[in-house]
């Protein structure tokens, strides 16, 4: 089975009552890969039978079985239009999946990534800036997974206009970024017992 991932966006909005966040998961952008995919023609009828919200693209294993721990969520709503796909996540309670919470609510992650199938008679070209790029009208998505970098361009841009906390530039910050300090030393302490949780992990 082909499969292809985009990374696209970031996180755009959060609702911290009911654990949710959303995303912007595709854009009809050309994106880093040299591609467009096209919201519309995103088919979500399998994937809303097992929405799951990953990280780093786990989910299919490769010698030995995909880790549990890294189904981060699962995605609970769509919003389409022409030329934004977005996707609201519920977050699990799990130690990975609140780590990685934290690390979007604070602005250290928040680039998503999908997987998709491509259709074979959905796929045609367009000019852009001079060259013919591959346009995937027709996709069936598989996976939405949490990643490090995304591909599209536009992500800072998304970001900063939901004002979403950011690491902040100045040595000394105001007695307003408390909090948001506060819980940045959180998430490195989280992020240091993780990693020691993993080297202490038997290998198998």
């Amino acid at each position: 089975m082909s499969k292809t991932f985009i990374s696209i966006a970031r996180a755009h909005s959060d609702d911290e009552e009911s654990n949710t966040s959303w995303f912007r998961a595709s854009t009809n952008e050309l994106d880093r890969h040299g591609t467009i995919v096209e919201p519309r023609g995103i088919d979500t009828s399998n994937f809303s039978k097992n929405p799951v919200f990953m990280w780093g693209h786990d989910a299919y294993g490769g010698n030995a079985p995909p880790d549990m721990e890294n189904v981060l969520g699962r995605v609970v709503d769509f919003k389409t239009t022409d030329s934004e796909f977005d996707i609201g996540v519920e977050w699990a309670g799990h130690d990975r999946a609140v780590m990685a919470r934290n690390l979007v609510r604070a602005g250290f992650l928040s680039g998503v990534s999908v997987g998709f199938i491509p259709d074979p008679e959905g796929t045609s070209t367009r000019a852009v800036d001079g060259s013919e790029v591959p346009v995937y009208t027709k996709t069936e998505l598989v996976e939405v997974s949490l990643v490090p970098i995304p591909s599209n361009p536009s992500a800072v841009a998304i970001m900063r206009s939901m004002q979403l906390p950011v690491i902040s530039q100045d040595p000394s910050p105001s007695e307003e970024d408390a909090d948001s300090e506060g819980l940045r030393d959180e998430i490195r302490s989280m992020l240091g017992m993780e990693r020691i949780r993993t080297e202490l992990k038997p290998k198998s």
